[in-house]
């Protein structure tokens, strides 16, 4: 939950993850950043080799993003990266960031609902999110029947 540089920047590399490294996809930070590494792809849209992650939530807080926060992240993304090359994901790993799994839990859903939103805006078909189902929630006060007389 610590950040190593207080600016980091890929401004001076971009070229080079982009057209030299031997990868399938390129991992960005974007949940925690303030988006101007989107524009860094200006110049490569419509003729990326590469697909791009971009991190849609945070690991550096407990706070869970509402799916309509991812949605934006992705509707900001689509005006620099092409749909087709477009991953999403989440900043960085969850595994030893100080939170449990129930969070990470449910920081995973809202990346699956919050790219339904934007796929249903651009007319894609919706996946099932099962995490979004009050009956399987955990945190979602349930009330038992009386039973019958």
């Amino acid at each position: 939950m610590q950040r190593a540089a207080a600016k980091p920047s890929y401004a001076n590399s971009v070229e080079l993850h982009l057209e030299r490294l031997n990868a399938d996809v390129w991992t960005i930070e974007l949940a925690d950043s303030d988006l101007s590494v989107l524009e860094l792809f200006a110049p490569y849209r419509g003729r990326l080799r590469k697909k791009i992650a971009i991190g849609v939530v945070g690991h550096r807080t407990l706070q869970v993003e509402q799916p309509e926060e991812v949605a934006e992240l992705v509707r900001r993304a689509l005006h620099f990266i092409d749909a087709e090359h477009l991953v999403l994901s989440s900043d960085c790993g969850f595994g030893r960031q100080g939170f449990n799994r129930l969070i990470a839990y449910y920081k995973a859903a809202a990346i699956a609902q919050g790219a339904n939103i934007v796929r249903r805006e651009l007319g894609g078909a919706e996946h099932e999110v099962r995490a979004a189902d009050p009956a399987v929630q955990v945190d979602v006060l349930r009330t038992v029947p009386e039973p019958a007389p």
